[in-house]
Formats: C-alpha cells, sequence, structure tokens
C-alpha cells in the first residue's frame, strides 16, 4: 500500500468528498488501479477502528466557563434606510489609501523631466552614431592606431 494514496483518499475524504470519487481522481491521475483499491481498503479498515474507539465514553472534563466582557465600539454606527420600515444598522467603512498614484509629488515631476531628457539626448546620440559612422569610425582607428 502507497502512504501518498492514501494521503490523497484521507484529504479528499476530509473535503467531503466521496470515497469513489476520490479513488477516480486518482485513477485519472495515473495511480494504478490495484494500488488505489489497496489504499482505500486500508483507509476504511482505519476509520472503522477510529469509530470503534470514538464510541467509547470520554471522561469528562469540567468546562469553564467565559463571561463576555462587554466590547467598547469605536466608530458610530450609521442608520441604513429599507424599503420597509425596518432599520438595519451598519458601520461605516473607513477611507484607506492603498496607493499614492492620484497624489503626484514634486520630486516625481522633477524625475519624468530629467528622463524624458535622457531619452532625447541618447536618440540624439542614437541618430548621430547613424549620420556620421564613417566619421566616428576614422576617428576610432586615428585614436588607436
Amino acid at each position: 500500500m502507497r502512504k501518498d494514496i492514501l494521503g490523497g483518499l484521507k484529504s479528499a475524504l476530509i473535503r467531503g468528498e466521496t470515497l469513489k470519487k476520490a479513488m477516480m481522481t486518482l485513477y485519472n491521475s495515473g495511480y494504478k488501479k490495484n494500488d488505489i483499491e489497496k489504499a482505500a481498503v486500508a483507509l476504511q479498515q482505519m476509520t472503522s477502528q477510529k469509530v470503534v474507539i470514538q464510541e467509547q465514553p470520554a471522561i469528562e472534563k469540567p468546562v469553564k466557563k467565559v463571561v463576555p466582557k462587554k466590547i467598547q465600539q469605536s466608530t458610530p454606527y450609521q442608520e441604513v434606510s429599507n424599503y420597509g420600515d425596518k432599520k438595519k444598522y451598519s458601520q461605516p467603512t473607513p477611507y484607506q489609501r492603498v496607493s499614492n498614484y492620484g497624489t503626484p509629488k514634486r520630486f516625481n515631476k522633477i524625475m519624468i523631466i530629467l528622463l524624458i531628457f535622457l531619452l532625447i539626448a541618447l536618440l540624439g546620440i542614437l541618430v548621430s552614431i547613424f549620420l556620421f559612422k564613417t566619421e566616428l569610425i576614422e576617428f576610432f582607428n586615428n585614436a588607436f592606431n
């Protein structure tokens, strides 16, 4: 019996699937039918043993009662009208800013202007390389010879 198949069957049963559906899922996943059947039989034997063990009366422990403390409300409730004469009360949702996309800062504007200037300068260099490539080749040949 393979423990991985047994574990898969257990987790499927915990999620509320039937044993048959769990077995079909494992079979469709590529496991051998014989291995799945062995694991299912072992699982059924294990669960029947657990049921017998659980049916025995347990020793009761004294239960300590917890008295709830009074909860303080930090925000007032707003009255929400309903279509009927019933009224509902709901808590207002706080305004929460997730990002600061909507608020450009001075630093951001300076960075944008600087990047635009850099982009224009690099495009100018690229155009000059294409226009003056023969002169540049001659310059570098004379400089390193």
